[in-house]
Parts: structure tokens; C-alpha cells; sequence
């Protein structure tokens, strides 16, 4: 699905707030620290402060979409939209690609999609994103998790995103593990939510 809109596009009258695994609203947002490691002695190097907000809400057939805006992220092409299809479904729209962010599931390790990557520098494959049972406490938060695993045309896994998410709250921590030359992962950053407002 392509999704390029201009403000005409925008059928809304007023603004709407999406309830589900992330509250989606035109003025919310998520305020975290991102900290580096270093690939070698896995020790932190540096940290600085992302965001996520979402900017600006584009109806069309009915369907409302909520388009965010994260400080670190820059390689994205054209907008990015979130929307809770469902009570359990964050589905995401990046460089005019479809996919599902985050899913809570009732059956563990379940592969919920897959789609072709569009932003790697190696020979571009797929992700995979798994969704878990378990949970997990983060700064008092019970947390639900999801993996993104990255391949590249080869099948080779080179790139792990651990997304830990508070239904009703949304994102708490995100985890980037990347592949180093002897075979192991490192973890390249961690986010973890500071503060957060919501409608």
C-alpha cells in the first residue's frame, strides 16, 4: 500500500484518538534516552535523546492513519504512519511499505510477518517479526515483546530489533543488536522511555 497524502487528503473534521497497544493521537509522544555500546567491550560510549511523536493524523477511506516522527530515525523516504487495527495489532507504514509492528499473541514464538527490508546497505532480504508470551518488568512497566529479525538476499540473520511494549502505554524499551564478523551479536543501542504524554 502506498501512502503519500498532503493536508487535503485529511477528511477528518476534528481530532481522533486510536486506543489499543499504543495510544495514537495527534500531540502524543514518548521521550526516551539511547544509549550506545561499543561493539568490542560492550560498554556504553555515549547517550542522547530520541522521540517519538505523532505529528499529524490522514484519513482516508475511513481509515485513520496517525504519521510519527522519531529524532534518530533519518533513512526513512517518505512519511510514517501507525494505526491499531486492532485491540492486539499495531500495523506500520514506512517508505510506502505495510507491515506489522507490534502483535500480541496468545501462542508463543508465533511468526506474525514478514516483508521485504528497503533499508539495509547490504543485499536487501526480508524481516521477520516474532511475537512472545512472556512478559517482562521495565521501570515498573509489564511489558510484552516482539523481535524483528533482519536477513539479508543470502538468509543470513545479521540484525535483531527487541521491541518491549506496555499495552496502553506503548513503546518502553527497544534493543538493536547487530552482527558482528565472528558471528555474535552486539548490542549497537538501547532505548528506554523517560517520559511520555498521552490523550
Amino acid at each position: 500500500m502506498f501512502l503519500s497524502c498532503s493536508k487535503s487528503d485529511n477528511t477528518s473534521t476534528s481530532p481522533v484518538t486510536s486506543h489499543g497497544l499504543m495510544p495514537l493521537s495527534v500531540g502524543n509522544f514518548w521521550k526516551f534516552t539511547k544509549i550506545n555500546y561499543d561493539s568490542i567491550s560492550g560498554m556504553a560510549t555515549d547517550s542522547i535523546s530520541d522521540e517519538i511523536d505523532i505529528i499529524e493524523q490522514v484519513t482516508i477511506n475511513g481509515t485513520t492513519y496517525y504519521q510519527q516522527n522519531q529524532t534518530s530515525i533519518t533513512n526513512i523516504n517518505s512519511g510514517s504512519f501507525f494505526i491499531n487495527i486492532d485491540s492486539n495489532t499495531i500495523q506500520k507504514i514506512d517508505s510506502s511499505t505495510t507491515y506489522t509492528f507490534f502483535k500480541r499473541v496468545s501462542l508463543d514464538s508465533t511468526a506474525v510477518d514478514s516483508w521485504a527490508d528497503t533499508v539495509t546497505s547490504r543485499c536487501k532480504g526480508h524481516n521477520y517479526l516474532y511475537a512472545f508470551t512472556d512478559t517482562t518488568v521495565i521501570n515498573n512497566y509489564n511489558c510484552l515483546r516482539n523481535v524483528i529479525y533482519v536477513n539479508d538476499c543470502t538468509g543470513l540473520n545479521f540484525e535483531k530489533w527487541v521491541y518491549y511494549l506496555k499495552p496502553g502505554l506503548g513503546l518502553v524499551r527497544i534493543l538493536h543488536y547487530v552482527l558482528k564478523t565472528d558471528g555474535t551479536f552486539y548490542l549497537q543501542f538501547s532505548e528506554t522511555l523517560q517520559s511520555y504524554h498521552t490523550n
